[in-house]
């Protein structure tokens, strides 16, 4: 599994767990800047695209603040309610495509397969967006999403440009359409990859993976987009962190 680190983690989740140590230990007090992205790179032996997914996790959970042209700071350790990295299914929707290594495989109209008009509300048969791209890191594919939406949320977007997009898939919906995703509803199956999905991940084809389904509804709860995430069973772990009551 190369694209883990000796104990199973992925290298950004290694990365994480140094940084929020040194913070919880003293090292980086709060108000103290962080390593540059290019000495982070150095130190822990992985490629930017690693450095930037870690220094998000973090200040998604809210242990660094990140000030333009100037680094990210620490602002502190974040109480043990805090979810440890965040749902994975939230994470595909506000990932951007321009922070990771993210390579564009099809953008277009296609008829929508069953399981995605379902999840959409569309009739059978119903012609969708799809955006599709794999992530690779430092050593290879780890992950292929494919993001769909209605017809009529295409226009006046980026959506089908070649360009990886600078933004999420949520706030790109927000600013270009003023739709805006109250809740998501997520699922998690375990299955064998399709052929067409081990040519992408460059694995064997019938492999495990784990498949992330998170559809994105608005307040009315419409579904407005569905994000279509999959992982290789043997690189990946979903994991949260919540309180017992």
């Amino acid at each position: 599994m190369a694209d883990q680190s000796d104990d199973g983690s992925r290298k950004y989740e290694r990365v994480v767990r140094a940084l929020m140590a040194r913070i919880e230990d003293g090292t980086y007090r709060p108000g103290n800047l962080l390593p540059s992205q290019h000495e982070l790179v150095r130190e822990f032996g992985v490629s930017r695209p690693t450095v930037i997914e870690a220094l998000r996790i973090l200040r998604q959970q809210g242990w660094i603040e990140t000030q333009p042209a100037r680094g990210s700071f620490v602002r502190g350790r974040v109480p043990l309610t805090t979810d440890e990295t965040g749902h994975a299914g939230q994470r595909m929707l506000d990932r951007a495509e321009s922070v990771v290594s993210a390579e564009l495989l099809q953008a277009g109209i296609v008829v929508a397969p069953q399981r995605v008009a379902t999840l959409l509300d569309l009739p059978s048969g119903s012609k969708a967006f799809v955006r599709q791209y794999v992530l690779n890191d430092d050593d290879g594919p780890f992950e292929l999403v494919s993001a769909w939406f209605p017809l009529d949320l295409v226009a006046g977007t980026e959506l089908a440009s070649p360009e990886p997009l600078r933004e999420g898939l949520r706030r790109h919906l927000q600013q270009r359409k003023g739709v805006r995703l109250d809740h998501a509803v997520e699922r998690v199956i375990a299955r064998a990859a399709t052929s067409d999905e081990a040519n992408a991940l460059k694995i064997a084809a019938g492999s495990p993976v784990l498949n992330l389904l998170v559809t994105g509804h608005d307040a009315s709860g419409k579904a407005r987009q569905l994000s279509d995430g999959v992982l290789p069973g043997d690189r990946h772990e979903l994991r949260d962190v919540y309180p017992l009551s």
